[in-house]
């Protein structure tokens, strides 16, 4: 019986180190793929993005518009909308927060924000403006996060997301839109536009419905007032029209 005892140990013990050795190659094999075999933009490549201005495309034609000179209220109403806890958060590491949500039961935080931007900055390598497999995501998610400030994570975010009618950032869709200087716009506009952020393309589908979710989160975020919600949901938007500049009601 001893003798069985300490065959079965052993044996146990030989798989134990068997599987410790699959798992180290398996490590090896994944930093090697995602880290530099299927062609992601380097860290190297990611630090000498500058600390303001154009980070994925370069039109000198797009007003560009530093995090500072864009007003707290747009910038906070993307954060409550994609990615709450941006700024507190310990990680931005989405297999962190994975981790974090299965171990206290909640679920795990969004980061819209983030995986936007890391998608735009796959543009810095030739040839990888392509889908990437979720793995390969969530690896340059972590990369880009290690190299950039958060700050500077949301300008890109605010500059580069695609809004539709061909604009490009925050302050190119507040004229194809409404035909305003960004500061200019009102509360529901600024709901309407950081909406267009996650759906560009015009649909049947966008409603006022999806503004004024927005605008609620807004007030619970403590962003703005009760009245100041109720006023912004009661208000009609009225689009720019495309070929010219005669204002148009939406109710899509």
């Amino acid at each position: 019986m001893h003798k069985f005892l300490v065959i079965a140990a052993k044996t146990v013990l030989a798989l134990l180190s068997l599987a410790g050795v699959g798992l180290l190659a398996l490590s090896g094999w994944l930093v090697w793929h995602y880290g530099y075999s299927i062609g992601l933009p380097t860290e190297a490549q990611l630090a000498v993005v500058s600390p303001t201005g154009p980070a994925c495309r370069t039109d000198p034609k797009r007003a560009y518009i530093p995090l500072a000179d864009i007003q707290p209220l747009l910038r906070d109403a993307v954060i409550a909308y994609e990615q709450p806890g941006f700024y507190q958060s310990w990680t931005l590491n989405p297999i962190a927060e994975i981790a974090l949500a299965l171990g206290t039961g909640r679920s795990p935080r969004p980061a819209g924000v983030t995986q936007s931007v890391a998608r735009c900055l796959l543009s810095l390598t030739p040839g990888n403006d392509r889908q990437i497999d979720p793995i390969a995501s969530i690896y340059f998610m972590q990369r880009v996060t290690r190299s950039l400030s958060r700050d500077r994570i949301l300008e890109i975010y605010l500059n580069d997301s695609y809004l539709g009618r061909s604009a490009y950032g925050v302050a190119a869709g507040a004229e194809a839109y409404f035909g305003k200087a960004l500061a200019d716009l009102g509360i529901d506009e600024i709901a309407f536009l950081i909406v267009r952020a996650r759906r560009p393309y015009p649909s049947r589908s966008f409603d006022t419905a999806s503004r004024d979710y927005l605008i609620d989160r807004m007030q619970a975020a403590g962003l703005i007032s009760e009245a100041q919600a109720a006023a912004a949901k009661s208000r009609p938007l009225f689009l720019k029209d495309m070929p010219g500049t005669q204002a148009q009601p939406v109710n899509q």
